[in-house]
């Protein structure tokens, strides 16, 4: 399915993802590709505002590397709502998404191209035990270097990690979720949100999540898009 065919559903909230604890959903064969037949991946960067740190997972296909929670963005759902799901059932964390951080390609030696990543910064409110992967891997907090430093084999999750709010640059932009980002759209301009209490034992209420963004209306999926509105 083309992303053209993709009706984007407005007003996503946390409330409407369904936290399985011991069942992660599987819908491979149901993955959103693009018109260069290129798999959309959605995940979260997930942060604690106040501690100002990142959480990464432990990756399962590489032991030593540590990733960020994603997945297949699957036909029935918005990337919204996809990050949000993968983020719970890979990292057992729940939260608001505060900003599109952009979409980052990931590249293969021999093919290429091999997914587009949506990636979302979410403030995280909720760290539970109880999660579909939580024998599958590990989970830490990192500072925005040490997690520069353990994912330097992942260039898109670095150039995730540099648009985020963590990154110290970037301190001025920490700012609720954007009503319109491009694709690669990292800078913010709105008055800041609430921050969770210490890391990794969070436990605010979870809040409704802002309106999902319509970034594939606007979006032209002609070779511009494809060679320079992602973030190589």
């Amino acid at each position: 399915m083309s992303l053209q065919n993709i009706k984007v559903t407005e007003n996503i909230s946390s409330n409407e993802i369904k936290y399985k604890k011991n069942k992660a959903r599987h819908g491979h064969g149901q993955d959103v590709k693009d018109i260069y037949n290129i798999r959309q991946v959605a995940g979260c960067l997930a942060v604690d505002p106040t501690e100002n740190k990142i959480l990464l997972i432990s990756s399962r296909k590489n032991p030593g590397s540590w990733v960020i929670p994603k997945g297949g963005w699957e036909q029935d759902e918005t990337q919204e709502h996809a990050a949000l799901r993968e983020t719970w059932e890979e990292a057992g964390v729940k939260g608001r998404i505060v900003r599109h951080l952009g979409v980052f390609v990931e590249r293969s030696k021999k093919k290429g191209i091999k997914a587009h990543h949506w990636i979302f910064e979410l403030e995280v409110d909720k760290v539970k035990k109880k999660y579909p992967e939580r024998n599958k891997r590990e989970r830490r907090w990192f500072t925005f270097d040490e997690a520069l430093e353990v994912t330097k084999d992942n260039l898109y999750i670095q150039n995730a990690i540099t648009a985020s709010s963590v990154n110290p640059l970037n301190a001025s932009t920490r700012s609720p979720y954007l009503s319109t980002p491009t694709p690669s759209d990292s800078s913010n301009n709105s008055s800041p949100t609430s921050s969770p209490s210490h890391s990794p034992k969070i436990s605010q209420k979870t809040t409704t999540n802002t309106p999902v963004d319509k970034l594939l209306e606007n979006m032209s999926l002609s070779t511009s898009y494809h060679n320079n509105n992602v973030v190589q």
